[in-house]
Order: C-alpha cells, then sequence, then structure tokens
C-alpha cells in the first residue's frame, strides 16, 4: 500500500499536456485481465510544475496560511514530507522529482479478501534516466519496511530473461511479496505479486498482452467524455467489483444455509443479492475521477458509465433536460446556488419500480401508499408530483453555524399544487403540528409548527408564488432575499458576478444541471468545522488526562481553547474570508447525462496570478 500512497500523492495533483498521452495509451493496452483499478498520471514534472502555479500551492506559501498550518510542522517536516522521508528517503516533492514521465498502476484482484494490507497490483514508470534515483527510492522503501518486518529479505532471481529485485519475507517463489521490481527498456515495473511481475514482463517484451477486456472499453469512454481523460485518473472497473460483490455475497449465503438457522416469525428474507438488484448495481459499469491542472483553469471530473435507459438508482441522477435557465431572482453573494432539470413524478415511478423487486416487502409498501393519499387528500403522483415541472433550484448560505437553504420547484399547475399543499397542511395539523402564516412583500410564508421545540436551525417553511414552491430549511433568510428579488428584481444575480460569467463561458454546453459556490467561504467553514472538531477532541483528551483523584476537571474556557494533540491547524490563527476568497474564488458544477453515462464537471479559475 506504501506504493499506492506515492501514486495517489502524484494523483492529487497532476496536470500535463495531451501530447504525453501515448505511453499511457500503450500501457492501458497491457492491462492485465482482472484489473479492478487504475491510477494514472501522465507526466510527473509537469503534475509538478503545474501544481507550483496553482491556487493551492501558492495559498499554502501565503504568511496567514503558514500561521494557521504551524502545528502541522512542529517536528520541521509536514506529515506528508515525514512520510515520504521515512519511506523513500526524501520529501514528497523532491521524491516526485525523480519521476521523469507517466506512471500507471493496475489493481488486480480475484477476491475481496485479497483487498488488504498489500493488494496484488502492478506499477509501471518511465525511466528517462532516472533509474540510479528511483531504485535508491525502492530501496530505501524496502529498508523502512525492515524496521517493521526483521524478516524480510531482498533478492535476486531471473523472470524471462529480466534481473528482477524481490523483497519478501516468505520464498521469493511465491506469487505474494512486500514488493518487487524489474527493468524492461525504459521502463520500470513494480509489483506485489510473482504473477503479475512475470506477467508484465512478458507483454512489454512483446508489445501485447490479455486481451483488451471491459475495462479498456471502459478507459478509451472515459477519455471521450473527458476530452483525453484528464492528467491524472483513478478508475473503479465495476464490472469487476460486481463480480468479486456477487462472489462474496454467495459465500456468506452458502455459510448461513450450512448454519441452518431459519428465523423466528414472519421472515420476509430480502436477500443482499435482490437489494442488489433493486438498486441496479449491475448498471454502474465504471466510475472514474480525473482532474487536470492548468495555469487559467483547474478542472475534475467524475464520471459514471452505464447501459443507457438503466432503470436503477443511476436512473434518477439523470437529468430530463440538457436546457438550462439560470433563474435571475437567485441573489448575489450567496454560498451556493444551482438549477437542475429533474422530473419528480419520473423519480417517483423509478423508484417505485426498484421497490417492487423487493417481492412481499413490496407489497407493504405500496399498499401504504393510498391508504396515506386518502388521508392527505390528494394523489401523490398526480397531484402534487404532477404539478411541478422538471426545475429544480438549491440555495444555501449561511456560516456553518447558522444555515439557511431554499428548494425551489417550478409551477406548472398551480390550481392543482395549491390543492396538494391544502392536503398537506390538514394532514400535518391532524398530527405533529400546524403551518403558521406570515406575509412578506405581499408573499405568504407557511412555517411548520410542531408539538416539539424546534431551534431556527431546523425550521421548516413554504412559499407557493405561483410561478415557484419554494422550501425553506433553517433560518428563512435566504428564502427571504429570493422573495425579494422576485418583487424587485433589480441589481446582480449570483450569476452576473465577472468571475462566474467567465467559469459558464468554459464549462462544456448541453448540461442538465448548473451550480456555482463561493469556494473561498466553502473551505473557511470546513476549516472552521476541522478547528471545532480538533478543539473538542484536545478538550476531551486534556479533560481525560485531568482527571484522577486530586486533579480539577478544566475549566470550559480551557477545554475550549485546548489543541487536539496533532492537530494540523491552530484555530486561533485561521486565515480571513479574504485570504480564502483571494485564492479560490468561485466554483462552477455542471451536469450532464450522456445517453450511456453520468458526468459530474468541476471547474475553477484562480483569483490572483
Amino acid at each position: 500500500m506504501k506504493r499506492a500512497t506515492l501514486l495517489l500523492s502524484l494523483l492529487l495533483a497532476s496536470a500535463l499536456p495531451a501530447s504525453a498521452a501515448d505511453r499511457l495509451e500503450q500501457w492501458y493496452n497491457l492491462m492485465p485481465k482482472d484489473t479492478a483499478g487504475v491510477i494514472a498520471v501522465r507526466n510527473t514534472p509537469e503534475l509538478l510544475a503545474d501544481w507550483d502555479k496553482s491556487s493551492y500551492a501558492k495559498f499554502m506559501q501565503d504568511d496567514e496560511a503558514k500561521r494557521w498550518m504551524a502545528p502541522m510542522r512542529k517536528e520541521g517536516d509536514t506529515p506528508w514530507d515525514k512520510f515520504f522521508k521515512d519511506h523513500y528517503g526524501t520529501g514528497m516533492y523532491d521524491t516526485l522529482k525523480d519521476y521523469p514521465g507517466a506512471v500507471v498502476s493496475f489493481l488486480v484482484l480475484n477476491d475481496f479478501a485479497e483487498f488488504g494490507k498489500n493488494p496484488p497490483n502492478v506499477s509501471l514508470c518511465e525511466l528517462g534516466g532516472k533509474q540510479k534515483e528511483i531504485e535508491a527510492h525502492k530501496a530505501a522503501e524496502v529498508e523502512a519496511e525492515k524496521k517493521d518486518n526483521a524478516s524480510l529479505k531482498l533478492s535476486s532471481t531471473d523472470i524471462g530473461g529480466v534481473s528482477v529485485q524481490i523483497a519478501t519475507s516468505g520464498d521469493p517463489a511465491d506469487d505474494a511479496c512486500f514488493t518487487s521490481w524489474a527493468i524492461v527498456g525504459d521502463v520500470m515495473i513494480e509489483s506485489t505479486s510473482r504473477k503479475l511481475m512475470e506477467y508484465m514482463i512478458g507483454a512489454l517484451k512483446n508489445g501485447a498482452g490479455d486481451p483488451p477486456g471491459v475495462a479498456r472499453e471502459h478507459l478509451t469512454r472515459i477519455g471521450q467524455i473527458t476530452n483525453g481523460g484528464g492528467d491524472m485518473m483513478l478508475y473503479f472497473n465495476g464490472v469487476k467489483m460486481l463480480e468479486l460483490g456477487e462472489k462474496m455475497i454467495a459465500a456468506e449465503e452458502k455459510k448461513k444455509q450450512d448454519d441452518n438457522k431459519p428465523a423466528a416469525g414472519m421472515n420476509f428474507n430480502i436477500k443482499p443479492k435482490q437489494i442488489m438488484d433493486m438498486l441496479g448495481a449491475q448498471e454502474l459499469q465504471a466510475v472514474a475521477f480525473t482532474v487536470e491542472l492548468q495555469d487559467a483553469q483547474s478542472r475534475m471530473d467524475v464520471t459514471i458509465l452505464h447501459p443507457q435507459k438503466p432503470t436503477g438508482i443511476l436512473s434518477i441522477m439523470r437529468g430530463t433536460s440538457n436546457e438550462v435557465t439560470l433563474p435571475s431572482f437567485i441573489p448575489a453573494g450567496i454560498l451556493t446556488a444551482s438549477v437542475a432539470r429533474m422530473d419528480f413524478g419520473t423519480v417517483y415511478d423509478a423508484i417505485l419500480g426498484m421497490i417492487s423487486k423487493l417481492g412481499p416487502m413490496a407489497m407493504m409498501v405500496t399498499m401504504q401508499i393510498p391508504q396515506l393519499e386518502a388521508q392527505m387528500g390528494f394523489k401523490i403522483r398526480d397531484d402534487l408530483f404532477g404539478s411541478l415541472s422538471d426545475e429544480i433550484i438549491q440555495v444555501q448560505d449561511g456560516d456553518g453555524t447558522k444555515d439557511s437553504q431554499v428548494m425551489g420547484f417550478k409551477v406548472k399547475d398551480a390550481d392543482k399544487l395549491g390543492g396538494a399543499l391544502e392536503g398537506l397542511k390538514r394532514f400535518a395539523g391532524a398530527g405533529f403540528g400546524a403551518f403558521e402564516e406570515s406575509d412578506f412583500l405581499g408573499f405568504t410564508i407557511n412555517t411548520l409548527k410542531t408539538t416539539q421545540t424546534a431551534n431556527a436551525a431546523t425550521e421548516i417553511a413554504y412559499c407557493n408564488t405561483g410561478k415557484y414552491l419554494l422550501i425553506s430549511i433553517g433560518t428563512q433568510d435566504t428564502l427571504k432575499k429570493i422573495l425579494g428579488r422576485m418583487k424587485d428584481p433589480s441589481g446582480p444575480s449570483i450569476w452576473d458576478d465577472a468571475h462566474v460569467q467567465n467559469l459558464l463561458s468554459l464549462a462544456p454546453k448541453n448540461y442538465s444541471g448548473v451550480g456555482v459556490a463561493d469556494a473561498g467561504r466553502l473551505l473557511n467553514m470546513v476549516a472552521t468545522a476541522a478547528a471545532a472538531l480538533e478543539s473538542k477532541a484536545g478538550g476531551k483528551a486534556a479533560a481525560a488526562k485531568k482527571k484522577g483523584p486530586g486533579k480539577k476537571a478544566l475549566a470550559p474556557e480551557e477545554s475550549a481553547t485546548t489543541a487536539a494533540p496533532g492537530g494540523w491547524f491552530d484555530s486561533s490563527a485561521r486565515p480571513s474570508n479574504e485570504t480564502f476568497q483571494r485564492y479560490f474564488g468561485s466554483l462552477l458544477s455542471a451536469s450532464y447525462s450522456h445517453p450511456d453515462a453520468i458526468q459530474m464537471h468541476y471547474l475553477t479559475t484562480p483569483v490572483e496570478k
């Protein structure tokens, strides 16, 4: 797994020109047949160069950020540099500098039980005149492992006419080992499996390996969708994962049958395989994360491959249209906003279709629906969802301690929706609360008042404007801002911001949903939450340490300011909102519904250069 850690580190900061793609494409053609996952980086030097130019690297060099992250350097090195020095002899950046080109690792599994500390994998990297340096890192990795495993031995053997170094605590002829490496031409092969090492030596020498399988097809399609597959990629083979999952479930079911312990009472006996079939697990063919860093933009894509016209859970993730109108009533200056095309009637049908695959349990669920509809006085599918169009908006604002969210649904039939809402109000009033009406700028806001005491963070309200049904969760600040812009649309909306306009111009068109977020504020909220967790952990640790005869408990103010042991951040030195905003600006997200895939696209551009 240490080799995987190195590859994941490469993964976190990669970027390079498309001309470097050839070597990876060649290696993909040599992929072992049982490949379950792939980590790939196209060009390590470009990775480091683009990282140096990125907003993330510049932020970490800012004086405010340095003070905030000082605790993680209390021993002189950051945690990742310490790990690399301990295992490869030099810090992370200096280690990666010795990798002159492309790197790929294939995770090859025949059983989930193999996915342990050191799963079977085989990796390839270009040498480019850096053989001595890279072999030094491998030797340092072996020496580091010897500190925990004194029986580890390094030996040399011949495989297919190639000298192979094998580090293992067992017999070098066995398949599993800690690590092994060999040089074929200008490529280093590394593996934790002798069989995979033998396979890859032959594949590289012959220029051909196992016949291309679905994984190779997946990588080709992912490259088409993401305009080249990105500068780095993390891929999971859903077909292989399903095969391994079904194998594991079958083994568990056999064990239960062997135990022969029938359940007492009514037993619907819903098996894991039924749940997988209900959710459409077999439709999830592949998942890939791709990243590309450039001077002008940073992008990440999440791509899910599936068959055309899926019927499982993936079907409800797909938009209904690629024509999206940006609502002008969403105000500027809020935290996040998004709009998507999704039909709730179709989602409702898909959910009932999935439930129907559960057999007798499905009958119990579906039998309850008519009874519930009779009590509410309207049909869920026809009257509620049937009165709404397929445009959904989501807006959120707040600082992490006081949040305000609004979901909006475009109205198709105002009269039908009004009747359904009145029935819902009567149903709620007969049970656990009542809706209280209030007026705001001529709009009626209905706030749910429950029989139990509720705070502002959980307050629920709705407003039917005739054109949109707006549902508010938390404080009503955001709801009132939206209603204010509906009443008087003067001034800018969130979409009018120059930075957001630039992001929209860079994103591929024909999306089924698009959103924008204040990335600086989001990161500050994450930092605030992390500081609160560290402070809480530090307070508990200090309280536990003080506990005992003759020891006084910590005062509340002491507990609140105690740093967590091993914490990475100084909560008292957290950078300002302005600093986060200066480096990270806005984040745009867009979703695409291809005939055979769902794509989620994330894009940022630097505020300062």
